[in-house]
């Protein structure tokens, strides 16, 4: 499915509409939609796409004259290099523009260390004045960074579109899996994450448990070996980190608790965690109203993505049950802390979404910063404000009706923060709210 990618394609769109050559880079982790994108902007246009494997490279400019050839209208044809085939191409190009993906771009660099200092000869001096719209997509962020983004790498300064394809807004879940209950909307949230293929597996005729079951904790299924998929493609040692991850994903967040768990001085643990926010896995999180984020002492660690740290807590932690089968096992820890460790949190970021879709809805006014806030003792869920309006955030996810004690506990510790601006009190609820709170100075939304 094509699924909200307008302004990427947009993007991509009006690259190809410049009289001039561009070059655009795709770069995001597996399964984020990086394809469909390119075969969306494609389609109807002439183009050759090449989709780079580890096979050696001689196979692959054979398979790669192929698509020159049908492309222009040739036969016979044969390259000694890749660097030929190139030039060729840049040198056959008609008044239409012609588009080039290379898709996987990391794999032409695994097979042959030096291509993208090829590519980068063959641009300067061929391609760069050719109608050509040439697309490097890759999944492996870290080479992607080395070889196209860098200072340092061979084509930095070359691209004139660079496209970091992230997930999904959690809104988006609704397109794949239509028709279903807020319940089931945030579970789905927190478990499948919104990743467009985990979300096109989704089984729409069975419950979220059994879409657990049968394509996250089955030893045979899609998604259970994903997590370690994700990290292996990235990273070549991969225990520190695994033992990382594991660590926050159940709810260790703090840099000397996780140091203290894995028997590691901070110090050593630090380029493990840079790397880990380096690839988009985790972010460093501080109270919304730090002054200066970076020397505060209160950072934690979180997942940026739902899915991992849902695969890390059931599926990683406890491969010794599912590797035999005790899928049951597993199924009833989730039957137990599911909606407080997982489902809770997930509404939070849900709800933060929503406020930044439509501020004014839901809090009057377009805040400049938005997050959670804590100090040693507190916490508020979310707290959002410009220069003269604060407002204080509190989501409850339960079945039960939220009172008039949950915004007077609000308000206390509202006080722990000495801002000037004007207090407004906002609260969220997945079932509604008492009689208490009418006649109230609060927002009140169920969602």
């Amino acid at each position: 499915m094509f699924v909200n990618r307008e302004s990427e394609l947009q993007t991509l769109q009006n690259e190809y509409n410049t009289p001039h050559s561009s070059l655009s880079v795709i770069y995001g982790r597996r399964r984020v939609g990086k394809t469909t994108l390119i075969r969306e902007f494609i389609k109807d246009k002439p183009v050759i796409y090449y989709y780079a494997t580890e096979v050696n490279f001689s196979m692959q400019l054979r398979s790669f004259t192929k698509d020159i050839m049908e492309l222009l209208g040739l036969s016979n044809i044969a390259f000694e290099s890749f660097e030929d085939a190139l030039i060729f191409l840049a040198k056959n190009i008609s008044e239409q523009k012609i588009i080039l993906v290379m898709d996987e771009y990391q794999n032409f660099v695994k097979v042959e260390s030096s291509f993208s200092s090829i590519l980068q000869k063959v641009w300067d001096l061929h391609l760069k004045d050719s109608n050509i719209h040439l697309i490097l997509c890759g999944s492996t962020i870290s080479m992607m960074h080395s070889e196209l983004l860098n200072y340092s790498a061979p084509l930095y300064g070359r691209s004139t579109a660079i496209i970091q394809l992230k997930p999904l807004l959690a809104k988006y879940i609704h397109d794949f899996v239509p028709h279903i209950n807020q319940c089931e909307f945030m579970q789905i949230y927190a478990s499948f994450g919104t990743i467009p293929k985990y979300l096109e597996l989704y089984q729409k005729d069975r419950s979220c448990k059994e879409n657990i079951q049968e394509l996250i904790l089955n030893k045979n299924s899609f998604l259970y070996n994903e997590g370690y998929f994700l990290l292996k493609q990235e990273i070549n040692e991969v225990s520190t980190y695994f033992s990382i991850l594991e660590a926050i994903s159940k709810g260790t967040t703090k840099l000397a608790n996780i140091s203290s768990m894995l028997e590691m001085q901070s110090s050593r643990l630090t380029k493990y965690i840079e790397k880990l926010i380096a690839l988009g896995f985790i972010a460093r999180d501080t109270p919304i109203t730090e002054s200066n984020p970076l020397k505060s002492k209160l950072g934690r660690y979180r997942f940026r993505d739902n899915f991992l740290k849902f695969w890390f807590f059931y599926v990683y932690k406890n491969y010794r049950y599912l590797e035999i089968d005790l899928i049951d096992h597993v199924l009833q820890e989730i039957e137990n802390n599911f909606n407080d460790n997982f489902v809770s949190f997930a509404y939070e970021d849900y709800i933060q979404e929503c406020i930044l879709h439509d501020p004014i809805k839901y809090l009057g006014f377009v805040p400049l910063k938005i997050g959670r806030w804590w100090n040693n003792k507190e916490e508020i869920d979310i707290v959002a404000y410009d220069e003269t309006n604060i407002a204080f955030i509190e989501c409850k996810y339960r079945n039960a009706l939220v009172e008039k004690s949950t915004l007077e506990r609000l308000k206390n510790k509202a006080k722990l923060i000495d801002m000037p601006q004007t207090q407004h009190f906002v609260l969220f609820s997945k079932s509604g709210f008492g009689k208490s709170l009418e006649g109230e100075d609060v927002r009140c939304f169920v969602v």
